[in-house]
């Protein structure tokens, strides 16, 4: 935990708590994924929920060093393949800053969609985007709603 809490840190001006981490590993553990190098370091994490039937990322990063080199999309792909199978959540969602276009594009490419603003949805008061992704496992969109 200590070093997903470093790369958290280090990715972000405003990061999660310890303790929320801990909470949200106790109550969906195998949605809290890391990766690690040929070495055992971990270099990635990828922190997810279940609330409403959706899946809802909390977090994902990638130490600085290791970046671009597929990791997150490889942590991504695999939370992904795990909640909508394993889970059958009927989407993902999550909240990224407005003004970060490279984490946007990330989701974009990865057939994210945005949803609607956020206004002032974070500490500092700054937009968020509220993006979702659909179950695309579920063939018949009967009864396939998002609430929001």
């Amino acid at each position: 935990m200590d070093r997903v809490i470093e790369i958290e840190n280090e990715s972000f001006e405003y990061s999660y708590p310890l303790t929320l981490l801990r909470q949200i590993y106790t109550a969906l553990p195998d949605g809290f994924l890391v990766a690690e190098d040929n070495n055992g370091n971990i270099v990635g994490y990828v922190i997810s929920t279940i609330e409403w039937g959706n899946g809802h990322i909390v977090s994902i990063a990638v130490d600085k060093k290791h970046r671009n080199k597929g990791i997150g999309t490889l942590l991504l792909n695999t939370l992904e393949e795990y909640l909508f199978t394993k889970c059958n959540v009927k989407y993902i969602v999550l909240e990224v800053r407005f003004d970060n276009i490279n984490a946007r594009k990330f989701y974009y490419k990865r057939g994210y969609q945005d949803k609607r603003l956020l206004p002032r949805y974070y500490d500092d008061n700054s937009d968020a985007i509220l993006m979702i992704k659909r179950n695309p496992y579920i063939k018949n969109e009967e009864n396939y709603y998002l609430f929001t």
